[in-house]
């Protein structure tokens, strides 16, 4: 009972974001007037469904994505009568084209508007606040203390211990000026960092300045107004979506290793571990998640929607149809190689959970 509970966030959170996906292509070929014939929520054997007028609504077994089947969507769907008006293959390269894209606007839409909700509700971010010190750095030395809370470093305001690291890093070996807060009073110490080296996500080196601070645990609400969050929204997005596109990009060019990506096992554990955080890091969770989904269905990779939609482009700049029989070939030959790059990553989460460890030691005990 207790590993069901643990794993009801991580269905909740996964269930949402494939249904949101894959309503976008629903609501996407309705209104193109292309009739579906199923909607699913995960994949193989159903678990339950229901029937409608022209649709059939399913969640089957194996809750790793879903997928819309529109009528007509390959020449083998379709019969001696031809094509009909409500197939997908008799529409214009602009309406299959809308209809692939949908869901991944709907990801967008979904990450943006989570994030605009929590920015407006109020997210949670450490305070600047220092709560101990790194033997053998500066800060040990100076006149800093536990409790001081940090206003601004160099002039500059920080709000947060991100804030307050972030501004340490970027100084290297300049001394700085920290403005802060004792038992209500305010002064200013100055201390000089000392420059290490660091790794970035990425495997890029980096000199940064290191005074040797720990955090209290403190924290406090990153609240804004509804005008101010929107924009706050937007621009944690972009910042996002792109840091994404570039993770992608060192993956495939193999700057960043395969070991960095979670996959469904990774992100189970880290939903259940976030729901005992509170609803607001549930929600960011969620926002980070759909927009990573979103970028993933971009890439131009059978059977991805990217693949479809690159697919869709050069019909439409030929103004000839891609070989159905190329891409059927294309698309499952993409589809072993997705499935081999899962059991990869799945390993990987195995090994960073410990899990075959865990496994092991019950079987023995």
């Amino acid at each position: 009972m207790h590993f069901l509970i643990n794993l009801l966030p991580a269905l909740i959170v996964l269930g949402a974001l494939i249904f949101i996906h894959e309503l976008g292509h629903f609501l996407a070929c309705k209104l193109s007037r292309v009739k579906v014939e199923k909607f699913s929520i995960g994949f193989g054997p159903e678990i339950f469904h229901i029937q409608g007028k022209e649709t059939r609504y399913a969640v089957s077994l194996i809750p790793l994505g879903g997928f819309v089947k529109p009528s007509g969507e390959s020449y083998d769907d379709i019969g001696e009568e031809g094509l009909k008006p409500h197939d997908f293959l008799a529409q214009g390269a602009a309406v299959k084209f809308g209809i692939a894209f949908a869901g991944v606007l709907m990801n967008f839409v979904l990450s943006y508007f989570l994030f605009a909700t929590i920015f407006m509700i109020g997210r949670p971010i450490l305070k600047a606040k220092i709560g101990g010190f790194v033997e053998g750095y500066p800060a040990k030395s100076s006149r800093l203390a536990v409790g001081d809370l940090v206003l601004s470093v160099d002039g500059k305001p920080v709000r947060s211990w991100r804030e307050l690291t972030d501004s340490i890093y970027q100084a290297g070996s300049k001394e700085l000026k920290f403005a802060i807060e004792r038992k209500g009073k305010r002064t200013e110490i100055s201390v000089l960092p000392k420059v290490e080296e660091l790794k970035d996500p990425f495997g890029k080196v980096h000199q940064v300045g290191r005074i040797g601070i720990l955090p209290s645990e403190e924290y406090s609400l990153e609240k804004y107004p509804p005008p101010q969050a929107l924009k706050e929204a937007a621009k944690t997005l972009v910042n996002f979506t792109g840091l994404t596109f570039k993770s992608i990009g060192y993956l495939v060019t193999g700057r960043l290793s395969l070991k960095s990506v979670s996959g469904p096992i990774g992100i189970f554990a880290i939903a259940s571990k976030t729901a005992k955080l509170g609803m607001v890091h549930v929600l960011q969770l969620t926002a980070f998640l759909s927009a990573s989904l979103a970028v993933f269905n971009l890439i131009p990779f059978p059977p991805l929607d990217g693949g479809l939609m690159l697919f869709i482009l050069i019909e439409a700049v030929r103004r000839k149809q891609v070989s159905l029989r190329v891409q059927d070939a294309m698309t499952k030959a993409g589809f072993v190689l997705l499935l081999a790059l899962m059991v990869v990553v799945m390993v990987n989460d195995l090994s960073n959970l410990d899990i075959a460890a865990k496994i092991k030691t019950f079987i023995h005990r």
